[in-house]
C-alpha cells in the first residue's frame, strides 16, 4: 500500500488537510462500491504533527494527528498542506517541520504542496534550481523571497524530479488526482474524481487570479508604462514606441521591466487583454469577434487560441462557466 504522510501545522488550511485525506483514501473504494466492484484500497493516509501535537486550524478546527512527523520517514508521499495564517509568522513557529523537510532533499519520495504549503518546501531548499506554482496572491511574495527559484504562477499544478508544487487553495484535489494517477493508474483517478464529483484536467490558475504581473514595486518608470498599457490596451501598440515615449530604448524597458514586475512589457499587455475580455465575455453579451478588437486584437482565430492558452478554456467556455455563476 503506498504511505501518504500529510504534514500538519498550526494555522493550516482546515479542508487542504482533511479533504485530500479523504480523497487518498477513498481511492479505488468509492467507486468501486457504487458498481459492486471489489475494493481496492491504494493508499494509507497519515496526518503527522510535530511531536504529535494537536493542529490547530485557521479555523479553530483542532485535529489530532496520527502521529509525530519524525515517525514518517518511510513514507511514499509527502504533502504539505496551504498556509492560512501570515506566511512569514508560520514559518518562524515551525522550524522544525522545515529542518524535517530538508532532510528530505536526499530522498527518493515524491513531496508536494498546495497552495502556500510551496513556501515551506523553498524555505528547506527543496525548490533551489526548480519550478513551482503557489497561489496567485502570493506569488509576489514568493519571487521576492526566493529570487532562485523558477515560479510558473499561471499553472495549477508544477512536477518537477520528486517536487510537485499546486495553485490554489482548493487545487488539493488537482494535486490528490494527479498523484493518485501517477501512483495508481487513470482509471482510479477517474473513478475518483466522479466519486467526489470533481472537474479534472485544470491546467491553469488564470481563470481564477486577478491579473498576475504586480506593482510592488520602486521602479516609477514601469510604473508609467504599466498605466499606460493599461489604459490604452484597445489601442494597436508597438512597445518600440512606448519606449520612445518613456524616454528609455527598448532593451532597457525590457530588462528593467522583468527585473520589477518578472515579465515583459509585451507579456504585461497580453496579460491586460487576456483580463479585459474576461471580463467582457462575463459581464456582456459581445460576440466574440467584437471582444476580440475590443481588447486590440484583429485576428479571431488567433486571439482565441491565445485565450485557451492563458486561461484553460476557449472563449465561450469560458463564458458559459463564469457567466452562469452571476446568474
Amino acid at each position: 500500500m503506498i504511505k501518504v504522510t500529510i504534514l500538519a501545522f498550526d494555522y493550516v488550511l482546515a479542508s487542504a488537510l482533511t479533504g485530500i485525506n479523504d480523497l487518498f483514501n477513498l481511492a479505488g473504494v468509492s467507486w468501486n462500491k457504487y458498481h459492486q466492484l471489489p475494493v481496492d484500497k491504494r493508499f494509507q493516509v497519515q496526518i503527522a504533527s510535530w511531536q504529535k501535537k494537536p493542529i490547530y486550524t485557521m479555523n479553530d478546527v483542532i485535529i489530532s494527528p496520527h502521529c509525530a512527523i519524525s515517525d514518517t520517514t518511510d513514507s511514499d508521499i509527502f504533502l504539505v498542506p496551504s498556509i492560512a495564517g501570515d506566511i512569514e509568522k508560520t514559518l518562524a513557529q515551525n522550524y522544525e517541520l522545515i529542518e524535517f523537510l530538508r532532510q528530505l532533499k536526499a530522498s527518493d519520495a515524491m513531496i508536494g504542496s498546495n497552495s502556500t504549503g510551496s513556501f515551506f518546501l523553498a524555505e528547506a531548499g527543496l525548490l533551489d534550481g526548480k519550478s513551482a506554482t503557489t497561489h496567485w496572491a502570493a506569488a509576489e511574495q514568493f519571487s521576492q523571497r526566493y529570487a532562485n527559484i523558477s515560479l510558473n504562477s499561471e499553472q495549477h499544478i508544477t512536477h518537477d524530479g520528486n517536487i510537485l508544487c499546486d495553485s490554489g487553495g482548493m487545487a488539493w484535489f488537482d494535486l490528490g488526482l494527479y498523484l493518485i494517477e501517477l501512483f495508481c493508474d487513470h482509471e482510479t483517478a477517474q473513478g475518483t474524481a466522479r466519486s467526489f464529483v470533481l472537474e479534472t484536467g485544470r491546467t491553469t490558475q488564470l481563470t481564477y487570479s486577478p491579473l498576475i504581473a504586480k506593482k510592488y514595486h520602486n521602479d516609477k518608470t514601469v510604473k508609467a508604462v504599466q498605466e499606460w498599457l493599461e489604459s490604452h490596451y484597445s489601442q494597436t501598440i508597438a512597445i518600440g514606441e512606448v519606449s520612445q515615449q518613456f524616454g528609455v530604448s527598448n532593451r532597457t524597458l525590457i530588462r528593467r521591466f522583468k527585473e520589477a514586475a518578472q515579465i515583459t512589457p509585451s507579456e504585461y499587455l497580453q496579460a491586460i487583454r487576456i483580463d479585459a475580455a474576461s471580463k467582457l465575455l462575463v459581464q456582456s453579451n459581445k460576440h466574440i469577434d467584437e471582444i476580440t478588437h475590443a481588447v486590440g486584437y484583429s485576428d479571431i482565430s488567433s486571439f482565441t487560441k491565445l485565450f485557451k492558452r492563458k486561461t484553460g478554456l476557449s472563449p465561450s467556455n469560458y463564458r458559459a462557466r463564469y457567466k452562469a455563476n452571476l446568474l
